[in-house]
């Protein structure tokens, strides 16, 4: 398989000093839908941050889709799609509005900026919400209208920054419908983090586990969950959590 996103020897210190992540090695491959798991404080989002521009890395490497983010910015702002964690939405925009004013900062004409727009909004299922202000629209409806915002220009590569907190149970059957579809129908790759790890463990087939800024784990879900409890066939969730009480308990151990 060709390799979509590199990551080798990726260092980045906070401003008090402490380590966020020290010396990330990591593959993703095209077209896998990739778990990023961990505790909170882990590392997680300040790697999406430093793949997705936002944040600079202080050493290492990386690329996606053999392309230097750091020095070609605007090839890369074509190339990915991110939805972050934070709601960055114009709160005087209607939902319609923002889609299309989007569809155009990425170069499609008028015609095809309304098109896609009335696309996501059916995707994504908003039609009942598209004329109100973003101020106007629940969590939920907020989180769906950002990842929607992140798919306008049809990405290679979309971060998806726990994507789904806020959202009922039937907004996120519909979230996933999408990102599900694309990922198995246009080969979109998909790198994911989140809290919720039955979303991880019936959708993806790859995963990372970072603690502490260091990578623990890397391959698939299920050999993870072997891993942990070899002939069983627990969950993602009891595999995660045994795994990191036991960590914890082993730190403990030491430090004793």
């Amino acid at each position: 398989m060709e390799t979509e996103i590199s990551i080798k020897n990726l260092r980045k210190k906070y401003s008090n000093g402490t380590e966020a992540l020290k010396g990330v090695d990591l593959e993703i491959q095209k077209g896998q839908l990739f778990a990023l798991l961990g505790p909170n404080g882990a590392g997680k989002s300040t790697l999406v941050k430093i793949m997705t521009t936002l944040i600079r890395k202080d050493s290492g490497d990386f690329s996606i889709g053999n392309i230097n983010p750091e020095k070609n910015f605007a090839k890369i702002q074509h190339y990915i799609g991110v939805a972050s964690q934070e709601n960055e939405l114009d709160p005087s925009e209607k939902v319609e509005e923002l889609l299309r004013f989007q569809g155009r900062l990425f170069g499609l004409s008028k015609k095809q900026a309304i098109q896609r727009a009335d696309e996501l909004i059916d995707q994504f299922q908003l039609s009942g919400e598209r004329t109100k202000k973003t101020e106007a629209l629940s969590g939920g409806n907020k989180r769906r209208l950002h990842c929607a915002l992140s798919l306008v220009h049809r990405p290679c590569v979309l971060f998806l920054d726990e994507p789904t907190v806020g959202m009922d149970p039937l907004a996120r059957a519909t979230f996933w419908k999408v990102i599900s579809d694309l990922n198995r129908q246009g080969k979109v790759t998909v790198l994911l983090t989140t809290q919720y790890l039955e979303e991880a463990d019936k959708y993806a087939s790859e995963m990372a586990l970072i603690i502490d800024g260091e990578i623990h784990f890397s391959g698939s879900v299920v050999s993870f969950k072997n891993k942990v409890n070899p002939g069983l066939s627990l969950s993602l969730e009891d595999s995660y959590l045994q795994y990191v009480q036991q960590l914890v308990k082993t730190e403990n151990t030491k430090e004793d």
